[in-house]
């Protein structure tokens, strides 16, 4: 009996088995970044501040889907909504809409990632802030050149990576991440407002 393939495979088990600590200090469960890698680039009263300039009426309107809602949400994005309740920034100036705006958070590799989404009256895109990130790696995802590729996009643009939006090396987490929040902060607001001022 030749005993060379289960020795074959006995020598790759083994192998397996002593590469995985190895496989688990590349991508560990949890984030190895600790409370130092936090940026914090707005506050949201500063983020507020600066997508609505100018505003000289701001207010905040709470909205919680009904289960209806919920689910018509859900079937749109493809993923289930972890929150129950979202809460709409609107501004005016001179008794002019200025949008509405989201504060939202997703998760990059390990942590969420805190940013902010004007929708502007005509539904489209008008800015995309990042207020906070969590890593030591990704960040890159902050700057304007990378955010305002999300400026003017409707309810209507999928928002892929490396169809719709092109991404950043070594960040394809964070850039996943903020393309589906600016989704979602599109849908959202269609449900909520529809074409209601």
């Amino acid at each position: 009996m030749d005993l060379r393939p289960l020795l074959l495979v006995l020598v790759g088990a083994l192998a397996l088995v002593a590469g995985v600590p190895a496989a688990w200090a590349d991508d560990p469960a949890e984030s190895p970044d600790g409370p130092e890698h936090v940026k914090v680039y707005f506050t949201e009263a500063e983020a507020l501040a600066r997508t609505f300039a100018g505003a000289d009426s701001l207010w905040s309107e709470p909205w919680r889907p009904d289960p209806a809602e919920r689910a018509a949400l859900e079937a749109d994005l493809g993923w289930h909504l972890p929150e129950q309740e979202f809460l709409f920034h609107r501004a005016t100036r001179r008794g002019r809409d200025l949008g509405r705006a989201l504060v939202l958070e997703e998760k990059g590799r390990f942590k969420p990632i805190t940013f902010l989404v004007r929708v502007d009256p005509d539904g489209r895109v008008g800015q995309v802030l990042v207020m906070v990130y969590r890593e030591s790696r990704g960040d890159a995802v902050r700057r304007p050149r990378f955010l305002k590729q999300f400026h003017g996009r409707d309810t209507g643009d999928p928002l892929r990576l490396n169809r719709d939006v092109v991404g950043i090396s070594g960040a394809t987490l964070s850039v996943r991440a903020l393309a589906a929040g600016v989704r979602k902060a599109l849908l959202l607001t269609a449900a909520r407002y529809g074409g209601q001022p």
